[in-house]
């Protein structure tokens, strides 16, 4: 994984998202749909850049928050 080492994947199948998640706060939580295989192997700047993930969430207050309710 080219920009996410150190990262956890959690699938949630039926909703089509996959988000991986950085245990170091400051970093981000990213969220993919069933493309996250190929996309975990470009480095981060090119999908930002190419806008290729669903959301990215910062680790930032609150953003507990915005992981709950992307998942409800």
């Amino acid at each position: 994984m080219a920009g996410f080492n150190g990262y956890v994947i959690m699938g949630f199948t039926k909703k089509n998202l996959y988000l991986l998640e950085s245990a170091y706060y400051g970093n981000a939580t990213y969220i993919f749909d069933e493309d996250w295989r190929d996309l975990s192997k470009m480095t981060k700047a090119k999908i930002l850049n190419e806008n290729l993930q669903k959301d990215r969430i910062i680790h930032r207050e609150g953003w507990e928050e915005n992981i709950k309710e992307l998942l409800n």
